[in-house]
């Protein structure tokens, strides 16, 4: 007798234990995913300046001194202690600018609320786990007549904001998406 309910409580038992191995395992494989990166500290990003060269040659990193507007994204991510950068070919002024910021203090839903009322539209980027997209694409034109091409995605606790008027579809914007992520480190 004293046999029989030791094989019983090991019956309940092993049922027991491989539920909570698979649980916590399942704990251990989200946390793994969930790694926050940070925003890059410098502009000299070797892996973007070849992206852009690729698209225009002669293409360098174009130091700028900022002096954005209050309330432009500009404005919003470097004073969450975000960057901003320009790549291109400054004296034929072709190029783009690639913005990395941590999403702090709510700055993503922000940014989300006054994209949303206007011409942006959130969008799923294929082949990129991003946690949230918004683009402004359709033929939208600066006030110098150029058309203005931007994405703005969530990856990672990082926005990240590509724009550039030579960019026309999502095939050529894939490589600087791709450079921008590999930009962001670890936040070891």
């Amino acid at each position: 007798m004293n046999l029989n309910v030791r094989l019983i409580s090991v019956s309940l038992l092993i049922p027991l234990l491989l539920t909570g191995c698979s649980s916590s395992q399942t704990v251990v494989e989200s946390s793994e995913q969930v790694q926050l990166l940070n925003a890059p500290t410098t502009c000299e990003l070797p892996d973007v300046i070849k992206t852009f060269n690729d698209s225009i040659a002669g293409s360098k990193y174009v130091p700028t001194d900022w002096q954005p507007s209050p309330g432009t994204d500009l404005a919003a991510a470097i004073d969450a202690g975000g960057i901003a950068c320009t790549y291109g070919i400054q004296v034929a002024e072709v190029g783009g600018t690639i913005m990395w910021a941590p999403n702090k203090d709510g700055l993503w839903d922000q940014r989300v609320e006054l994209w949303s009322a206007s011409t942006y539209e959130k969008f799923d980027i294929a082949g990129i786990n991003e946690d949230d997209a918004y683009i402004l694409q359709d033929d939208v034109t600066g006030a110098d007549g150029a058309q203005i091409w931007q994405i703005n995605l969530l990856i990672s606790g990082v926005w990240i904001q590509i724009g550039a008027s030579f960019i026309q579809t999502m095939e050529e914007a894939t490589p600087f998406i791709q450079a921008s992520i590999n930009a962001l480190e670890n936040s070891d």
